[in-house]
């Protein structure tokens, strides 16, 4: 089983028993799976970064699990239907830990170097302005 992250954004209206009832809904399906809820974080009411169906804030909950794959699916599910949920999210985590190496991506963009670096190697380069000449704008 994967370890997974669900945040969900509950309407700011709901009142503190029934933000109650929507975590357990979220967490007994998990246990009857077989997986496990590894920890619930409460992180309140925050201000949105923009209006999701006119409401300015959200209760935030954020949920880490261990669950089977064919759950997350149905979880999503039963999110959409939910008419208090303004939004979810639900991200698998990688082994180890955080998201990658320090700097992982980033090594071919060191190794191409400069224009003039391609040039001494023999690279090929296209003119910055080959599309603008293609359609028939003036460069100057």
């Amino acid at each position: 089983m994967k370890l997974y992250e669900t945040t969900i954004i509950y309407d700011p209206g709901l009142e503190e028993a029934r933000i109650n009832e929507e975590v357990d809904r979220v967490t007994q399906p998990i246990a009857q799976a077989g997986g496990e809820v590894v920890e619930v974080q409460r992180w309140g009411k925050k201000k949105l970064a923009y209006n999701i169906r006119k409401r300015r804030d959200g209760t935030y909950i954020h949920v880490k699990h261990k669950s089977p794959a064919p759950l997350i699916g149905e979880m999503d599910r039963r999110f959409r239907l939910n008419e208090s949920v303004l939004r979810e999210g639900i991200a698998a985590r990688r082994r180890g830990g955080r998201e990658g190496r320090s700097g992982e991506g980033r090594g071919r963009a060191r190794r191409a170097g400069t224009r003039r670096d391609r040039l001494d190697r023999g690279g090929m380069i296209r003119p910055r302005s080959a599309g603008r000449r293609d359609r028939g704008e003036n460069l100057s």
